[in-house]
């Protein structure tokens, strides 16, 4: 199997990634639209024949989920090593196998939680239990906002337990559903993308390790994750506004039409009452639920996962390593993250189960309520799980057309300073994002490209360069109408989505203006301290702006 000369790193392998966003802003279906660009990229590296088209997705696939040479990656030689064991068969079945594997079970784990803190009433106690330590209008987003940064395992599950108790508290404190939308979307998903327990985690972490793998790079993806913390400078960014906006009360445009409606005592025009969110406390089948029906699956996930990592990292670390680098190092470096994962999403699904099973025996719950939580809780993962997996597909048949080298070669041709590649990536990540509304799918598509123009240009600049690409998913997301977690952060809190996303999206721009100037500072100065020091400066103009703002409102109102 070989790509054309003439189309192989060229203008021509960018067209299944035209397609694919193509595809999502005619369909609006991401699924279809990932399949679309697969099945276009594989039919380019298969030089156009039908059969050599099929046969390359199957080993691609093949070859993401199972270990081993060459000749066994595809079905057939999978069948034969299954049917007939050979010394090829512990291979086949290794590290590449459990480290997907895990990151599913780890996925549907969050899925069982998320489904039995709502039937067992732990969101119901939960909810009822912060209500009543909110006193204040500042009060009740400040406590939002924390709980956004507690709730780190899913954004979609801090979207829809922060929205619950946002749109419970924000009549009683006249606030409206835009504000506690946008306090609610603008830090799910930063915290979510910097937390190295959650979904967001696992799958970034799956995706650089293709990357790693297609580059011919040797690192830890886990301590690299960890690494690439102080380059999200958009994270930073819209966590920082959040705090701004509700410290300072800085409404602008949209979200100013609808705060000084609700302060007047009118009707809340971003709310939407017609229905209910995904957490909705009227769903609810037992009345007895308690905090620890919210909190015990939750922290059973992670402590068992970050317990799992520390006792796997101590076991394969060796005294020379040990006194060498640390303890601390040597376990990071030397822990089993899949193995960590898949006990964990296991121990917080089970968890999350035997809760479920105490309600049932107390006669709260009925059997058949059970089963369908069961069933509704894996189902809240099909989406997630089915664009990880098309995403990994559709990275790894990318690479092999060589899209990455294509950028790096049009990147030196024109003579682009190597520096401004963590910006580009931004604002690359940014527009797919905004384009695609998936930060997952935008990952798949542009951590291939980041990770090889780093290595074609400065493989120094290789983990700010992916994590340009990480904030750049997440500030297209935020910017998106068609955003999934735009949808759901807006129903999580009863909002409309409209409003939501118009009141939302001016705090983005600022937010990705200041995030382009720490890009920007770090690139040039290849600093990270300078470019914190430009970023840093840049977010205490808008906050002296904010406060000024509230100091002439204040002052207005008392005359």
């Amino acid at each position: 199997m070989s790509v054309p000369v003439d189309l192989s790193a060229t203008a021509w392998t960018i067209i299944p990634i035209i397609l694919t966003v193509g595809c999502v802003l005619i369909t609006k279906r991401i699924l279809l639209s990932m399949t679309v660009g697969i099945v276009s990229a594989a039919f380019m590296v298969a030089n156009f024949n039908l059969f050599e088209t099929v046969r390359t997705i199957e080993k691609t696939v093949m070859s993401i989920f199972f270990t081993g040479p060459t000749e066994v990656q595809g079905l057939e030689g999978v069948i034969e090593v299954m049917v007939h064991p050979n010394a090829e068969a512990e291979e086949l079945f290794g590290l590449a196998s459990r480290w997907y594997f895990s990151i599913i079970v780890f996925l549907l784990g969050l899925g069982l939680i998320t489904s039995f803190v709502v039937i067992t009433g732990g969101s119901r106690a939960f909810v009822e239990s912060v209500s009543k330590r909110v006193k204040t209008r500042r009060g009740v987003q400040f406590m939002t906002v924390i709980i956004g940064f507690i709730l780190i395992i899913d954004d979609y599950f801090s979207a829809m337990v922060t929205g619950n108790i946002g749109k419970t508290l924000s009549e009683k404190h006249r606030i409206s559903r835009a504000k506690i939308t946008y306090n609610v979307d603008s830090t799910s998903a930063p915290i979510c993308i910097i937390a190295p327990v959650s979904s967001w985690a696992v799958a970034i972490m799956g995706n650089i390790a293709l990357v790693y793998e297609k580059i011919g790079h040797e690192g830890n993806v886990f301590l690299d994750f960890l690494r690439m913390i102080p380059y999200h400078f958009y994270v930073m960014a819209a966590l920082l506004l959040v705090l701004i906006n509700v410290a300072f009360d800085f409404d602008i445009f949209a979200m100013k039409k609808y705060e000084e409606r609700v302060r007047r005592g009118e009707d809340d025009a971003s709310a939407d009452d017609s229905g209910v969110g995904g957490l909705a406390l009227a769903e609810v089948e037992s009345c007895k639920g308690t905090v620890w029906d919210f909190w015990g699956p939750i922290l059973s996930l992670v402590l068992v996962t970050i317990g799992t990592m520390f006792i796997t990292g101590a076991q394969l670390s060796s005294p020379e390593d040990i006194a060498e680098y640390g303890l601390a190092y040597a376990v990071l470096d030397n822990m089993s993250l899949s193995m960590s994962l898949l006990l964990g999403g296991i121990a917080g699904g089970v968890s999350a189960l035997y809760i479920g099973i105490r309600h049932v025996k107390a006669g709260e719950v009925t059997r058949e309520e059970y089963r369908k939580a069961i069933i509704a809780g894996l189902n809240s993962m099909r989406t997630a799980i089915g664009i990880l997996c098309l995403s990994w597909v559709l990275a790894s048949v990318i690479g092999q057309l060589g899209v990455g080298t294509f950028f790096a070669n049009m990147l030196e041709g024109i003579g682009v300073y190597g520096g401004l590649i963590p910006f580009i990536m931004f604002i690359a990540a940014s527009l797919m994002a905004f384009s695609i509304g998936t930060s997952w799918g935008t990952f798949a598509i542009v951590l291939p490209i980041a990770g090889a123009v780093a290595s074609a240009i400065d493989i120094s600049l290789l983990m700010p360069a992916m994590s340009a690409v990480l904030s750049g998913a997440v500030f297209g997301d935020h910017a998106s109408p068609i955003s999934d977690t735009t949808v759901l952060a807006a129903a999580g809190a009863n909002c409309k989505v409209l409003p939501h996303f118009e009141s939302q999206l001016p705090y983005t721009i600022i937010a990705a203006i200041l995030a382009s100037f720490g890009y920007l500072a770090f690139g040039l100065s290849h600093s990270v301290v300078v470019g914190y020091i430009v970023f840093g400066t840049a977010v205490g103009l808008v906050a002296i702006f904010a406060w000024s703002r509230q100091k002439k409102a204040t002052a207005a109102q008392a005359q």
